[in-house]
């Protein structure tokens, strides 16, 4: 009996402890920018995304690093398109498409403070294309809010809603970090 307890003692002492080599932040943001290749006419694209940071014990083994999954929403009107009504309509009035993503956020001291890159890669959705995606994020956090600048660069086989096969959405995302 002593000897059970022991075990299941020892067994959470070390659990407890792996568990505090991970720390893990839901990132929630609002996204704003420009389809700035569009060949239709170019109003101030919205969106947001949602992800889920975790330290990076698998590549660099830095606490500071993280891994980083999640998914973007972007509608960006064009003609007589509104944010609301032009969300996956049949009209031909925006650009929209959803963006599941895997990145590497890099950081000077974590997620609450500091500089930060993060490299994205994932792929495109929309209602009539996809398109591989490169989407960089970079920004500066404070307090758990984070400032970023973003560039999704879309890259698909067919034309799009824009009229090209590539897009470019340069914007600026708000973000509020969530420690889980």
């Amino acid at each position: 009996m002593k000897k059970n307890l022991f075990l299941v003692v020892l067994s959470l002492i070390f659990f407890v402890n792996a568990q505090a080599q991970y720390d893990n932040y839901l990132r929630i943001s609002g996204d704003m920018g420009f389809i700035v290749n569009s060949e239709r006419n170019k109003k101030l694209g919205m969106g947001g995304n949602i992800s889920w940071l975790t330290t990076d014990n698998l590549l660099s083994l830095n606490k500071n690093n993280f891994i980083s999954l999640g998914v973007k929403a972007h509608n960006n009107p064009y003609g007589d398109g509104k944010f609301i009504s032009s969300i996956m309509n049949e009209k031909d009035d925006a650009f929209n498409y959803l963006l599941p993503f895997v990145g590497y956020r890099i950081t000077q001291r974590g997620v609450e403070n500091g500089f930060f890159i993060e490299p994205r890669i994932g792929v495109a959705i929309g209602p009539s294309y996809t398109a591989f995606t490169f989407a960089p994020l970079a920004g500066y956090a404070y307090n758990e809010f984070d400032f970023s600048l973003y560039c999704d660069m879309g890259f698909g086989n067919e034309q799009g809603p824009i009229r090209k096969k590539q897009f470019y959405n340069i914007g600026f995302s708000i973000a509020y970090n969530i420690k889980l």
